[in-house]
């Protein structure tokens, strides 16, 4: 796993501070970071740059992957700090997960080399993936890469830049394309999903805006809402969240179909441009083929579907259902009844 074990504290460092001259990076101590997060760095590679280090989840070992030594490194002092002995008294930090296997590939003829793995690790795994599947990865943002060898709910994939790294399903490994319910069960969710979420023994209607790793950001509709942070999001785990209940937004209606029976169009019946019968400005309405645009004073121009019913012509944005919210009574003369008086035609 490279990088996005703590993911959203890397993704927020500027590239300027990559470049800069990085603090010394420490090994087998605990750092511990402003959003509540904690690593260990256990050893890094002079050659490549890459460091093994492990992140804790309420002082337990959580997960263990790798990321750059500069990333890392860039996270001090003004994300992450060296704990200390008050801090290390309060809140020990516990456990030590193994590190991966080193990835040896096979040769065609069974050994080891460095040959395709493809034939070497057939099986599916966790969440039905085998070797040779198009996955998204959770590596600084999701990427899209290759499964190149199955361990359980482990997958080593390559990325489209040629890394080639190891991530953990379900937190890190997922379907391209639409996620199933089956995804979701898992704890798996993508940005913009609808949602609900458990708010305080409650279930709400919400939108997926945020992730950082297992935990999501959901924002709440409506004014402040009681969450966790006073205001209308909340960050959760997947636990809390389920699929939304709203129903499905209405589809835009089609252009050109009345918005309700009874309504018929306005084409070819008021053709051309109506003012004030007085002559005085205030409101111009301009009738084409079925559209209307209404100038009222000094505000600019208004565009709308034109349909006759009840007396009245009635006005739509297209493919809204909505009608706008006032219409034009049809006077006896010929002339329109409008909030700012008669008009009549006065030119084509």
């Amino acid at each position: 796993m490279r990088i996005s074990l703590i993911g959203s504290l890397l993704l927020a460092v500027p590239m300027a501070s990559l470049l800069a001259q990085a603090p010394a990076l420490e090994m087998n101590i605990v750092y511990v970071c402003t959003d509540g997060q904690s690593f260990k760095v256990f050893s890094c590679n002079a050659t490549t740059g890459a460091c093994d280090y492990q992140n804790y989840k309420n002082g337990q070992a959580f997960q263990r992957g790798e990321a750059l030594r500069a990333q890392l490194a860039a996270l001090l002092p003004a994300k992450c700090h060296a704990q200390t002995p008050a801090e290390a008294q309060a809140d020990p930090h516990r456990g030590e997960i193994p590190a991966p296997a080193p990835f040896r590939p096979r040769t065609a003829a069974g050994g080891s080399g460095s040959g395709s793995p493809a034939a070497a690790n057939p099986q599916t795994g966790a969440g039905g993936f085998k070797v040779g599947d198009t996955v998204r990865v959770l590596s600084s943002g999701w990427q899209d890469a290759k499964v190149l060898q199955v361990r359980g709910n482990s997958y080593f994939v390559r990325l489209e830049n040629g890394i080639e790294i190891s991530k953990s399903w379900p937190v890190e490994v997922r379907r391209m394309g639409k996620l199933t319910a089956e995804d979701h069960a898992a704890g798996q969710w993508d940005l913009h999903e609808k949602v609900q979420v458990l708010v305080n023994g409650r279930w709400m209607e919400g939108e997926i805006v945020g992730q950082s790793l297992n935990r999501y950001t959901v924002q709440l509709p409506g004014e402040k809402t009681v969450s966790l942070d006073g205001d209308r999001t909340v960050d959760t785990g997947a636990e809390n969240l389920r699929p939304s209940m709203a129903p499905p937004p209405r589809a835009a209606r089609p252009a050109g179909q009345a918005p309700k029976p009874g309504l018929t169009s306005c084409a070819g019946k008021y053709e051309g441009r109506w003012e004030h019968v007085s002559g005085m400005a205030g409101m111009t309405v301009v009738f084409r083929s079925g559209k209307v645009t209404v100038t009222e004073g000094l505000g600019g121009p208004m565009e709308f579907e034109c349909w006759i019913g009840g007396g009245q012509i009635v006005m739509y944005k297209a493919g809204s259902s909505t009608p706008f919210s006032y219409g034009f009574d049809i006077n006896n003369d010929g002339t329109l009844q409008t909030p700012l008086g008669a008009i009549k035609k006065m030119g084509n």
